[in-house]
């Protein structure tokens, strides 16, 4: 029986890889306000062993107020999604916390983007999980 939770990743994974690869060539490796542009990691359910490679391009969206597009590896699949990050800078810091519905199903994101990377936690009706992500280069 195939959980719920992996037809929703499937669904909001599947669509997009080539236009996020166009965005992460095109976005800077790093910018002044700490929180712009190109971030690499993983992801890691903590309710299951799913997890994998992730990266992001975040974007600023207003003021103090940022969208992440985020391209996740799972097994042999892959792709990507956007969700906002509504937040305010404290402490050095950017901290967020924002949610999504994607079919049906509401995403909860918070964390927070510093100096020492990008760290935040995720959670749905069927899944819940950590992603860290560091500066890249390339």
């Amino acid at each position: 029986m195939v959980r719920p939770a992996s037809i929703l990743v499937a669904a909001l994974l599947v669509s997009g890889c080539r236009s996020f690869e166009k965005e992460w060539a095109a976005a800077p490796t790093s910018a002044p306000d700490g929180v712009s542009g190109r971030w690499i990691g993983r992801w890691q359910n903590t309710n299951n062993t799913h997890g994998g490679a992730l990266r992001a391009v975040v974007r600023p969206d207003g003021k103090e107020a940022y969208t992440a597009r985020f391209h996740a590896e799972w097994g042999s699949h892959s792709g990507s999604f956007r969700t906002p990050l509504p937040g305010a800078f404290k402490d050095g810091e950017y901290r967020f916390r924002g949610s999504r519905r994607i079919l049906g199903v509401k995403i909860t994101t918070a964390g927070n983007i510093g100096t020492n990377g990008f760290d935040a936690t995720y959670d749905s009706a069927f899944d819940r999980g950590i992603f860290r992500l560091q500066r890249t280069e390339r």
